[in-house]
């Protein structure tokens, strides 16, 4: 299946780049044309012709250069697409993405992964791997002609909003005894692995500049789940939406979420938020 998906992403990627082919052979054709005598032109003529375009004729650099420019374009952005095979993680990131513009807010992307691992854990490797294929899934259904995915129409869809009330519900429940988790939940976020991992045997050594550096505080923590969990604030559910979350967990957002907001309000209120 993985070399049927990298056939494919081969086809798309030419697809792209095919543009340059066709205005190298059209300005070939064109030469020829203007050499030509009752539709005829000379071998001698034809290598000319050939010879002017090998050597970057002046005339055609600028358009040469545009073409190349897009070719070069697509393939990075189809390598970077590549890399990105955690849509679970997108999708859990994405409410508190805007953090990461202010580094006066202290929140870095070397601490995903300890955050990634710590929710994993929560949700055990069974389901965490369940909701993993799941959002692929969707990430898949989403992915235009030119093999890239529209990331507004993943986050968009009404089953990446069930994904993410999923992990939510279960990070929330995982801190119903709040102090004996949270202390664990700082153990996790300001431990530095050496490595990551890519498989479920393969890992990774982490250079030194790229694994967690400093103490992740329990300001830290307010200031990520305040934004991590803002989409489960009632105001963000409609009659239908609520009724909906009621029927897959057996209670309302209101009960499953309002006993974890008091303890991240009243630890705000002890770090002056």
């Amino acid at each position: 299946m993985n070399e049927a998906k990298e056939a494919t992403e081969q086809v798309i990627e030419g697809a792209h780049c095919r543009s340059m082919a066709v205005q190298t052979l059209k300005a070939f054709l064109a030469a020829l044309e203007r050499h030509a005598t009752g539709g005829m032109v000379s071998l001698d003529h034809a290598r000319r012709a050939a010879a002017a375009l090998i050597a970057a004729d002046p005339s055609m650099a600028n358009s040469f250069a545009r073409s190349e420019a897009q070719c070069e374009a697509s393939f990075a952005l189809a390598n970077v697409e590549r890399q990105r095979h955690d849509h679970l993680a997108r999708l859990v990131t994405r409410p508190f993405a805007h953090l990461f513009d202010d580094a006066a807010l202290g929140l870095e992307r070397r601490h995903l992964g300890q955050l990634f691992a710590a929710i994993r854990m929560m949700l055990g490797d069974e389901v965490h791997a369940e909701l993993k294929g799941r959002a692929a899934v969707i990430a898949d259904e989403h992915r235009g002609v030119d093999g890239l995915i529209d990331w507004d129409a993943f986050y968009g869809d009404s089953r990446s909003r069930e994904l993410l009330e999923t992990v939510l519900v279960a990070v929330a429940k995982s801190f119903r005894r709040f102090e004996p988790r949270k202390d664990w939940f700082l153990i996790m976020m300001n431990s530095t692995p050496s490595s990551v991992s890519v498989g479920s045997s393969a890992f990774v050594p982490l250079r030194p500049e790229e694994r967690a550096k400093g103490q992740f505080t329990e300001g830290l923590l307010v200031r990520l789940f305040e934004a991590m969990f803002e989409p489960m604030r009632p105001n963000h559910f409609d009659v239908a939406s609520r009724t909906a979350f009621a029927a897959r967990f057996g209670a309302t957002p209101e009960s499953l979420f309002g006993p974890f907001f008091v303890e991240i309000r009243a630890m705000a209120g002890r770090h002056g938020g």
